[in-house]
């Protein structure tokens, strides 16, 4: 074995029996992955407007789950934990290892090719794979899913409110996202009322066309993310207004999908998952979802952010009408597809484990502990029923981040909506909890330090002159490098902004920041502890856009708190001026 084994916070799995429903022919399996859908928005999980016949029925015919999470609670680490079965820290899908939260239209990375996805992981039973919509781990021809394991693809490559162009009043003119064909753009922008229906219309075609063959569907919807668009037939349709619109359409999508599988007499054979890739986007108001009882939603680590409605669609196999409150994750889904096929997984180092006799109400979930990152920082975890909170962030995409020691401390099956702290009573929760994180943290390979993200410690800075505010970078079409930034305006030379800095342990680190350039940003030099740490940082630029990773060398910081101090040392002489005299942006940093 490469890797070490540790029974609670991971699954090495070399091995495991073939299904009973193995036969000569393996099932196939679909995934469908909505966007920003939140726990709350499905008629079967208790929405009372936006009606879901279809999702209904799966769930009538299927098994509805209450306690499903997944990997993050934004776009591209989800994304990544579901198609890896790896926390997204580990495939380097984090902020931090790549610019920002979520990949870009400008960024040049993506899902590394070392990485096996469940499609790989399915050719070598010689499985048909298709990717259907929304990607998002990488826009450049080595990292689409046709690198992926992918023997085909259609879709956007990112978000659907990336490479807008003008103003933001959700018309398909001002957005400029490309659609896809393999690596080959065949529309841009992209008519964006149509895509529900013509990714419909493309998993279906690709079931017909492999009825005969084993296949893996992988069906991720760009709705209800913001901009929204319905077509014609479903626009104006809903007592919710064009989100309930939205996810009408992604639920008449369904019932085509499980109608084209049953037309074609592979229904039995066939395993539907149906969830979400993290919670609402609260923030949108009326164009933003509900996450029902639970607490907050997208972008954030409680349980409204990243607890997700599942239903589990298999005639032969998945009980009808039940409702499971096993404790499982998108992370299990790569080992469930490779036990679903019978096939013997490499030495890999898996977050997740093989749920097939769950989905089949054969067993209880061997799943009792599940982390929740945000970024490269581990702000919860959850054993058996009860979650620990270390960090939490009050807004989504920018809000202050509070630390807590003792953690917060919650009991989910009492009380879904995290309300009722119970650290004081049960200490000995927390000690085991801590233990188990510990232990997790030690199988990260060549793990960073958390990341200081600048917009979220922008009420806990200290300034010497200027002000500080967070500044959204959205208006920044294609060339910004974060979701928020933290903008030090009206400095003058000598000023000084202090953020604090926590490091796990005494010892070495390498300091990173990312930044912003522009025409009229300032020259700055950065301080640790009283200490300069590398050289000055040159903000000058002939455009808005971002640094990527810059070096300020190896620092040295003492347990605990460390205070970090970037300094305004002026402009280049090619700055112009600024209405708010001198200005930074700072996107965070990162401990190496």
């Amino acid at each position: 074995m490469k890797f070490p084994l540790s029974t609670l916070t991971l699954l090495l799995i070399s091995a495991f029996s073939i299904s009973t429903h193995a036969q000569e022919r393996p099932p196939n399996l679909v995934i469908i992955f909505a966007d920003d859908l939140g726990y709350g928005d499905l008629e079967c999980y208790g929405h009372p407007t936006i009606r879901t016949p279809s999702l209904n029925r799966m769930a009538a015919e299927g098994t509805r789950f209450t306690q499903f999470y997944v990997a993050a609670s934004v776009c591209t680490p989800s994304r990544a934990g579901l198609l890896t079965g790896r926390y997204p820290v580990r495939t380097g899908m984090v902020k931090g290892l790549i610019p920002g939260r979520v990949l870009f239209p400008n960024d040049k990375v993506g899902l590394p090719q070392r990485e096996v996805t469940i499609a790989e992981i399915l050719k070598q039973r010689d499985y048909a794979t298709m990717a259907v919509g929304k990607w998002h781990l990488g826009h450049l021809p080595e990292f689409l899913p046709t690198a992926q394991g992918f023997d085909s693809y259609y879709g956007i490559p990112y978000s659907n409110d990336m490479d807008h162009v003008g103003a933001r009043d959700g018309q398909s003119p001002f957005w400029n996202v490309p659609l896809l064909r393999d690596t080959s753009i065949i529309e841009r922008p992209a008519d964006q009322t149509t895509l529900t229906k013509r990714y419909t219309e493309e998993a279906i075609r690709f079931i017909r066309k492999n009825a005969e063959r084993p296949f893996f569907l992988y069906l991720a919807h760009t709705m209800p993310h913001v901009p929204l668009f319905a077509s014609p037939g479903f626009a104006g349709t809903s007592a919710r207004g064009l989100y309930g619109d939205v996810v009408e359409e992604i639920d008449w999508s369904v019932g085509q999908v499980l109608d084209a599988l049953e037309e074609a007499g592979i229904g039995d054979n066939t395993l539907v998952v149906f969830t979400s890739d993290n919670g609402p986007w609260l923030s949108q108001g009326a164009n933003g979802g509900s996450a029902g009882l639970l607490r907050e939603g997208k972008g954030m680590t409680w349980e409204g952010g990243m607890r997700v409605p599942m239903i589990a669609w298999w005639p032969e196999a998945v009980p009808a009408g039940e409702t499971s409150y096993a404790f499982t994750t998108t992370l299990d889904l790569l080992p469930t597809a490779a036990a679903l096929a019978g096939i013997m997984l490499p030495e890999l180092l898996l977050d997740g484990y093989n749920i097939l006799p769950v989905l089949k109400g054969t067993a209880p979930s061997p799943r009792d502990f599940f982390l929740f990152y945000r970024n490269d920082r581990i702000y919860a975890a959850r054993y058996g029923p009860w979650k620990a909170h270390f960090f939490t962030q009050s807004e989504y995409p920018a809000g202050p981040l509070a630390a807590h020691e003792p953690p917060l401390l919650f009991h989910l099956e009492n009380d879904p909506s995290e309300r009722f702290d119970l650290a004081g009573a049960h200490p000995e929760v927390i000690e085991q909890i801590r233990k188990l994180t510990d232990e997790h943290r030690k199988t990260v390979e060549n793990a960073n330090q958390p990341a200081i993200e600048a917009e979220t410690l922008a009420g806990r800075a200290r300034v010497s002159g200027g002000r500080v505010r967070v500044q959204q970078m959205a208006n920044f079409a294609g060339t910004w490098s974060g979701d928020a930034q933290l903008w030090w305006v009206e400095a003058s030379p000598g000023d000084q902004l202090v953020l604090p800095m926590e490091a796990p342990k005494a010892g070495t680190y390498e300091l990173v920041g990312f930044f912003t350039r522009a025409q009229d940003y300032g020259i700055v030099r950065l301080l640790v502890n009283g200490r300069p740490a590398g050289a000055l940082m040159d903000g000058y630029g002939t455009g808005v856009e971002p640094t990527g990773p810059v070096s300020f060398g190896k620092v040295e910081l003492k347990a605990g708190m460390n205070e970090l101090t970037v300094e305004l040392v002026g402009k280049d002489v090619r700055a112009g001026g600024h209405s708010d005299g001198y200005l930074v942006g700072i996107d965070g940093f990162l401990l190496r």
